[in-house]
C-alpha cells in the first residue's frame, strides 16, 4: 500500500513539473528587447518593404499597442485576442524618412505600371519578441503617426 501510494505521489510530482516546463517554455516573454537589436529588426522589415538606400532620417518610440492604434485610428479588432494581441502589449515604433518604393506581397497588381512611392515608412514590433505587429508608407501630404521631421 505504501508502494502504491509512494509511486502515485512521485507520478503526481513528475507530472506537476513537466506542466511547469512547458508553461515557462511557453510564456510570452515579459522583459523587452533593447532599442538597438529592435531598431535592426525594423530597418530590415522596412528594406524587405521597399525602403531604398540609407534613411534620411527617423525616430524610435516605445508605446503600448493600445497607444500605437490610437495614433493610427484603429482598434484591435474582434479576434486579436485569438493571436495574442492585446492592448497592453509593448510596442517599439522606427519612423524613417526615405526612399521607399512598396514591394508588399501581391504588388504590383496584374497591369500595375507605376510602383507606388513614397518618402517615409513606420514599423511596429512587438517590443518582447520583435515579431512585426504593422508596417505602413503615408504620402507627403499626409501625416506620419510619430512625426519624423
Amino acid at each position: 500500500m505504501k508502494k502504491k501510494f509512494l509511486f502515485i505521489g512521485v507520478l503526481a510530482l513528475c507530472l506537476i513539473l513537466i506542466f511547469a516546463f512547458v508553461t515557462i517554455g511557453s510564456a510570452t516573454p515579459t522583459t523587452t528587447l533593447d532599442d538597438e537589436t529592435l531598431a535592426e529588426k525594423a530597418l530590415t522589415e522596412a528594406q524587405m518593404i521597399g525602403l531604398i538606400g540609407t534613411p534620411k532620417a527617423q525616430k524610435t518610440a516605445r508605446m503600448s499597442l493600445s497607444e500605437w492604434n490610437m495614433l493610427i485610428d484603429a482598434d484591435l479588432g474582434m479576434d486579436a485576442d485569438k493571436f495574442g494581441l492585446t492592448p497592453d502589449i509593448p510596442v517599439f515604433v522606427l519612423a524613417i524618412r526615405g526612399n521607399v518604393e512598396w514591394r508588399a506581397p501581391g504588388l504590383p497588381q496584374p497591369g500595375q505600371e507605376l510602383i507606388e512611392r513614397y518618402d517615409n515608412i513606420t514599423v511596429v514590433l512587438d517590443a518582447r519578441t520583435g515579431d512585426l505587429i504593422w508596417v505602413g508608407a503615408y504620402y507627403p501630404d499626409h501625416p506620419m503617426p510619430v512625426v519624423v521631421p
